[in-house]
C-alpha cells in the first residue's frame, strides 16, 4: 500500500500483510443525538462554547447524564492535586478547549460499553471515568509522556482514568477501543483471588501457546497477544481478530482452552454471555461496513467521462494489454479490502474530469511499458480507479490486493493535482509501487535475491522492521521513523515498516528516478544511491531479481520496461 505524502495526508500504516499496525478513524461529535432544544446548531456539533468550563458545557452535560443513567458511571474531571491519583501520577487537567476531543472519545467509549449485556457494566464495571489531558506515572523512567489515550484501572477509587489528548490522531480510536476493553478486564481480574482459579496468573501461564515455530508474523502476533489474559479478552471484542482466533483454536488446543476459560468466567458473572452473545460479538458491526460516497441516484454524474474519447481509449488499451477490468464508474463494486474499520470510497464524476483524464493517461503510459510476459503471469482481475479511498481513518493512494486468489490493485487519487510536479511524481511512484507488490507475491521465491534473509540481512545490524517487531506495536509509526531516522538503506521512511514496502518504495523511486521533476530527475534519490551503500546493495538485488525474471520468462530485448530499469544504472553482469 502507498501512503499519501506530507503535502497531502499522511496515512498511518499499512496492513495488507497481516496486521494493521495501527487501526482506525475518529467519530465526529455529530454522533451525539438528542441534544436539548436550547442548544444552538453550532453547539450540537460538539464545538466548545467559548469561556464555558467543560463540566458546564451543555454537550458534555448531556453525555455525562447518559453515562450515569445507562451504565451507572459518573464522568469526572481529574484535578492536579486530586489525592486519588496524584500519589501515582502527574496529572495535566483538561481545559475548555479539550471538550471536542473529550466528546469524541466518550462517543466511542459509550458505543463500546453498549456492546456489553444489559446491566453488566452497572454491576461489574467502574463507577467513575476520570478524564485528564495526561496521566504520567511517577514511577516511569525518562521524560517521554504516556501514550494517549490510556485507560488505567484505579480500583482504590473505583475508577478508570482516561486520557484525552490535546491533538487527536487517526490511531487513537482503534487503539483506545482495545485498551478500554483490556482495562475493564483488568478490573474484573482484580476480584480473582483464588490461586486455583483457571484465570489465576500462575495457572494461566501454563496454558501459553508456543509461537516460536509459527510461519507468519500475523499469526505470531495473535498468539503472543492471546497468551496474556487481557490481550485475549481485548481480541474477543474485535470481530476480525475474534474470528481469526476461532480459526486458530481449531488446531491450537491451548488457545481453545484459554478462550473457553475467559468465556466461562464471564458467563459466571452474567448468564447473558451465552453462545448467542458470542455469535453477535463475532459479527462485524455496521460502523465497520463499506460506505460508498457517490450519489447513486444521479445516473448522469459521469456522462462526460464516458463520452470522452481519450479517456475511453486509454481505458481500452489498459484492459487489452493487462487483461484486467478497470473499475471507475460510480456504482462499481467496492475494492475488496479486509478492513477492520469503516471503508469509505467513491468513484469519479464529471466534476473532476480533467484530473481523471490526466491520471488515466499517466497510468496507461506507466503500465504499458510492462512486458506482456509479466502482465499475463500476474493475471490481474481488476484495477480500481477511485476518488476517495479511505480506510482506518486515513486516505490511501494505492493498494495492491496480493492476497486475493486473483490479484487486483487500486489507486485513490482524490488529492492528485496534475498541475503540480510533486503530485505527478508521487503518483507515478505509487503506480509502480503497487505493481511491485503484485510481482513480489507472484515471482519472488524462497532463496531468491529479494526474499527472506537475502534481503533482510542487507539492513544495518540491530534493525528490525516495524511489522513483526513486538516491542514496536505500542509505538506510533512516526515515533518508529524518528527512532530510526539515521538508518541507511531506505528510499523512504515508509519502507521501514515491512520488507515488502521497503522493496516497493525503492522500486517506485527507481521507476521514476530519471523522469522526476519534469525530466530533471529525482536528484535526492540518485545522490543517495551513490552515497548509501546499503541502498545501493538493495538496488542491486532488485535489478538481479528482474534480470532473473527476464531470463525465466524469456522477455526479449529491447524492452521499454528494462530500458527504464537499466537507465538508472547498469545491472550486474552474469558470472
Amino acid at each position: 500500500m502507498t501512503r499519501r505524502p506530507n503535502y497531502v495526508r499522511l496515512l498511518v500504516h499499512h496492513f495488507k500483510t497481516s496486521l494493521a499496525l495501527a487501526i482506525i478513524g475518529t467519530l465526529g461529535a455529530s454522533a451525539f443525538a438528542q441534544q436539548p432544544e436550547t442548544i444552538k446548531a453550532a453547539e450540537i456539533k460538539g464545538q466548545a462554547i467559548a469561556g464555558v468550563p467543560i463540566e458546564r458545557d451543555p454537550n458534555f452535560t448531556v453525555v455525562a447524564q447518559r453515562f450515569q443513567a445507562d451504565f451507572g458511571v459518573a464522568i469526572k474531571l481529574a484535578r492536579v492535586a486530586d489525592s486519588s491519583v496524584a500519589t501515582n501520577y502527574v496529572v495535566t487537567a483538561l481545559k475548555a478547549e479539550h471538550v471536542d476531543n473529550a466528546l469524541q472519545i466518550l462517543a466511542w467509549v459509550e458505543a463500546e460499553l453498549k456492546r456489553y449485556p444489559a446491566g453488566f457494566v452497572k454491576k461489574h464495571g467502574s463507577k467513575n471515568l476520570v478524564l485528564a489531558n495526561a496521566y504520567v506515572s511517577k514511577a516511569a523512567k525518562g521524560t517521554t509522556p504516556a501514550y494517549s489515550p490510556t485507560f488505567i484501572a484505579a480500583r482504590s477509587s473505583d475508577s478508570i482514568l482516561v486520557t484525552v489528548p490535546t491533538a487527536m490522531t487517526p490511531t487513537i480510536e482503534a487503539l483506545g477501543r482495545g485498551y478500554l476493553h483490556s482495562t475493564l478486564f483488568s478490573y474484573l481480574l482484580a476480584d480473582v483471588k483464588s490461586p486455583d482459579s483457571p484465570l489465576a496468573l500462575a495457572r494461566w501461564k501454563t496454558l501459553e501457546s508456543d509461537d516460536s515455530k509459527l510461519e507468519t508474523e500475523s499469526v505470531k502476533r495473535l498468539i503472543k497477544a492471546s497468551n496474556t489474559r487481557e490481550g485475549l479478552y481485548k481480541m474477543l471484542w474485535e470481530p476480525f481478530e475474534f474470528n481469526e482466533l476461532t480459526t486458530l483454536a481449531k488446531t491450537d488446543t491451548r488457545l481453545k482452552q484459554r478462550m473457553e476459560i475467559v468465556q466461562t468466567f464471564l458467563r459466571t458473572l452474567d448468564p447473558q454471555f451465552d453462545q448467542a452473545f458470542w455469535a453477535t460479538l463475532a459479527t462485524i458491526p455496521e460502523s465497520q461496513r463499506t460506505v460508498c460516497l457517490n450519489d447513486l441516484t444521479d445516473t448522469h454524474s459521469a456522462d462526460k467521462l464516458k463520452a470522452d474519447p481519450e479517456i475511453q481509449s486509454d481505458l481500452r488499451k489498459l484492459e487489452k494489454q493487462w487483461g484486467f477490468k478497470v473499475l471507475w464508474e460510480p456504482g462499481s463494486a467496492a475494492p475488496p479490502m479486509p478492513v477492520k474499520v469503516r471503508l469509505e470510497y467513491s468513484y469519479f464524476t464529471d466534476q473532476k474530469l480533467p484530473e481523471f483524464k490526466e491520471f488515466i493517461r499517466m497510468v496507461r503510459e506507466e503500465l504499458e511499458i510492462y512486458p506482456v510476459q509479466i502482465t499475463k503471469k500476474l493475471n490481474v482481475k481488476n484495477l480500481y480507479i477511485l476518488n476517495d479511498f479511505n480506510f482506518r481513518g486515513a486516505g490511501v493512494a494505492g493498494q495492491g490486493f496480493s492476497w486475493l486468489p486473483q490479484v487486483s490493485f487500486a489507486y485513490g487519487i482524490r488529492t492528485f493535482d496534475p498541475a503540480k510536479t510533486t503530485s505527478r511524481d508521487f503518483y507515478r511512484r505509487t503506480i509502480h509501487h503497487e505493481v511491485l507488490h503484485l510481482m513480489d507475491k507472484e515471482f519472488s521465491k524462497e532463496g531468491g535475491p529479494i526474499q527472506g534473509t537475502n534481503w533482510d540481512n542487507l539492513n544495518e545490524p540491530g534493525f528490525a522492521y516495524k511489522v513483526g517487531k513486538l516491542s514496536s506495536f505500542a509505538a506510533s509509526q512516526a515515533t518508529f521513523y524518528k527512532d530510526n531516522a539515521k538508518r541507511q538503506g531506505f528510499a523512504e521512511p515508509y519502507g521501514m515498516n515491512i520488507a515488502t514496502d521497503d522493496r516497493a518504495t525503492l522500486y517506485g523511486r527507481f521507476m521514476n528516478a530519471r523522469m522526476a521533476d519534469e525530466g530533471r530527475g529525482d536528484q535526492p534519490f540518485l545522490t543517495k544511491l551513490e552515497t548509501d551503500k546499503i541502498l545501493k546493495a538493495k538496488a542491486d538485488r532488485l535489478i538481479e531479481f528482474f534480470q532473473l525474471l527476464k531470463r525465466d520468462l524469456a522477455i526479449p530485448s529491447p524492452s521499454p520496461f528494462y530500458s527504464r530499469l537499466e537507465g538508472v544504472f547498469p545491472p550486474k553482469k552474469d558470472k
